[in-house]
């Protein structure tokens, strides 16, 4: 009769087990993809009802790769991986060295790192967005600086979008590209191209005659209030005039023209400006659009692993077919 011992080590490289904590597996991470994750505990009451977003919350499901049932099950599947791995590399070492197959003992041995490198991704994977304009610079984690030299944005012959390239230098390194799923790496992170957008920023004029430019969203303090760059609206009809401001003539009927808030001792009137109007006790001189590209620095210690894991899996795999196919020849 079995010690207990020997009853636990059976179990542990148990094949029903594996196949068990697969599909657990498997379910985490489609719960994973489905419900989203990392939201406020009302955001799924509200999108899920009362039992499902407790159970959710519960179970760990908003944070399924960091949650204690997740972790546990994969801890078991490593500690079954490598338990069965131990077992089947001490009878194949018994073996004559012709008669060895050491393909599935790769493979069990890619997956355990390929399972590390995915939960030290889940667990410590960060990512920053870059908002940079051309000749402007950035700071990256390793605390050197990123400067766009030049942005591209390609598109087929229909005009559809085709491809965005930025085109920067990093520190006293030469001119690098960033593609889109063509990412940049550098020391421990990558940098992708992650979209691009243009950006309207509006020229106004103080008293003094200084220029001060607002991006939309932003707002600059007056004496007795302030000036709110609050979006562009395009008006193809002759332009009404606002109190406080005058036209400037038809030339500018077909623009693009900004919309401002503006609060003067606690009254507030909203603008829409044309090249000359008054805007508070500016005057607006005109706009100017920027191309942005948008870049994302992304940080995975488990990036790595997560490729040294596939190198050995597809080593395993392709070993163990080669000797099957030798096994099979006479």
């Amino acid at each position: 009769m079995k010690s207990y011992l020997d009853r636990l080590y059976d179990a542990l490289r148990s094949v029903k087990l594996a196949i068990v904590l697969l599909v657990v597996l498997v379910l985490f991470a489609v719960a994973g993809g489905v419900i989203p994750q990392g939201k406020p505990v009302d955001f799924y009451t509200t999108q899920f009802g009362g039992s499902i977003s407790n159970l959710i919350v519960l179970l760990g499901l908003n944070h399924v790769f960091s949650s204690l049932a997740f972790l546990i099950a994969a801890a078991l599947f490593a500690v079954n991986l490598t338990v069965c791995t131990f077992h089947r590399l001490t009878l194949e070492i018994g073996k004559p060295w012709e008669k060895r197959r050491h393909g599935p003992d790769i493979l069990h041995v890619g997956i355990l790192i390929l399972l590390f490198g995915g939960i030290l991704t889940a667990r410590t994977r960060t990512e920053t967005i870059l908002e940079v304009q051309k000749g402007q610079a950035a700071a990256l984690p390793d605390g050197s600086t990123l400067v766009l030299t030049d942005f591209d944005f390609e598109t087929y012959p229909d005009g559809r979008p085709k491809n965005w390239v930025s085109t920067v230098t990093i520190g006293t390194q030469t001119q690098r590209q960033i593609k889109v799923n063509s990412p940049l790496r550098e020391h421990g992170y990558s940098i992708y191209q992650k979209y691009w957008k243009n950006e309207t920023n509006v020229i106004l004029l103080d008293p003094t005659g200084m220029e001060i430019t607002l991006r939309q969203g932003m707002r600059q303090p007056t004496m007795d209030g302030f000036v709110f760059f609050m979006a562009v609206s395009t008006d193809y009809s002759s332009p009404a005039q606002s109190p406080g401001s005058t036209s400037i003539g038809s030339n500018s009927l077909s623009e693009n023209n900004p919309v401002f808030l503006v609060e003067d001792h606690n009254k507030r009137l909203v603008i829409k400006a044309y090249e000359g109007d008054k805007v508070g006790p500016f005057i607006y001189k005109g706009r100017v659009e920027n191309s942005i590209s948008g870049l994302a620095v992304v940080s995975d210690k488990g990036y790595p692993y997560v490729v040294a894991g596939f190198v050995l899996v597809a080593l395993g795999v392709f070993l163990t077919y080669v000797q099957k196919l030798k096994g099979l020849v006479p």
